[in-house]
């Protein structure tokens, strides 16, 4: 189990770091787009100084890299040292490739589909606990040496080197890293709960014991009950509980309607589900029960 999830957390981080390096090199530098965090650092380096955008990412990341050390330890190198190293490298060769000619022709979706890569590309990474360093590193630093909280270091971080990169665009290209942001923002959440999202129902019914027994048969769906009170009556009552994928939600509605139909049911979307049945196998229910 341990090397298939090193060998999953492997593949995620470089295939993460392909994607947002592509996104970066083949839409975001070329057209001149803002961007946050070690790489819009190595943007503004490039414009002042003709230093290659690879390069300087690579030499900010170790020298983060070399803090975090110092810093914070050796096991948060070592967690961070792949992304770090591989993000600048795919970096390097996709920026040898042709650009897109759907940026000339079409910027509008040339901007999306970029912002579209690198969301998905940081959400991947994300996923399996990397990062491509840059202000992830100085955010733990600065925690760690001056006890600052990590989020508010890293978003002040990325902001303050993109409102730095603004200076250099045009105005159409703020706008359009602006829309490229807020893309960004959504594809990246998306994509750390991409099949993890799972139904939550709660059930309340005085045939709670056939419901029970209905999705437990019928509709092979785990349940747990909970004790509740009613609120008026205050009369002790059956609660199911049960997370179901959403494909199952009519069919398991129609198996409690058809048993109760004036059953109390609340259903709410929850963003990850761990455990049996879930992240490990179902537990298959005893003969006779």
């Amino acid at each position: 189990m341990k090397i298939r999830r090193r060998i999953r957390n492997f593949l995620g981080v470089m295939v993460g770091n392909a994607i947002l390096a592509y996104g970066i090199a083949a839409f975001y530098i070329p057209s001149q787009l803002a961007v946050g965090g070690s790489t819009g650092a190595g943007v503004i380096l490039y414009h002042l100084f003709g230093i290659d955008t690879a390069v300087s990412v690579f030499l900010i990341n170790a020298v983060l890299l070399v803090g975090g050390w110092l810093c914070v330890g050796r096991e948060f190198v070592v967690s961070t040292v792949l992304g770090s190293i591989v993000y600048p490298l795919f970096l390097g060769l996709f920026q040898r490739l042709p650009t897109p000619d759907i940026m000339a022709t079409d910027k509008l979706t040339g901007v999306i589909c970029a912002a579209a890569l690198v969301g998905a590309g940081v959400g991947l990474t994300l996923r399996v606990g990397a990062s491509t360093g840059g202000s992830d590193t100085v955010a733990v630093i600065c925690n760690r040496v001056f006890h600052l909280p990590i989020v508010p270091v890293k978003l002040a971080a990325d902001y303050g080197v993109m409102g730095l990169t603004f200076l250099l665009v045009s105005a159409d290209n703020l706008i359009y890293s602006l829309l490229a942001l807020v893309v960004e923002m959504l594809v990246m959440n998306r994509m750390l709960v991409v099949g993890t999202v799972q139904l939550q129902l709660l059930i309340i019914s005085a045939q709670h014991e056939r419901i029970r027994e209905a999705l437990l048969k019928k509709q092979e769906t785990g349940v747990t009950m909970l004790r509740a009170e009613t609120g008026w009556q205050r009369e002790t009552s059956e609660v199911i509980l049960c997370v179901i994928p959403r494909k199952k939600l009519y069919a398991v509605k129609d198996a409690i309607h058809d048993i109760d139909p004036t059953a109390f049911v609340t259903v709410s979307e929850v963003k990850e589900v761990q455990g049996q049945g879930f992240s490990y196998g179902r537990i298959p229910l005893p003969a006779g029960k």
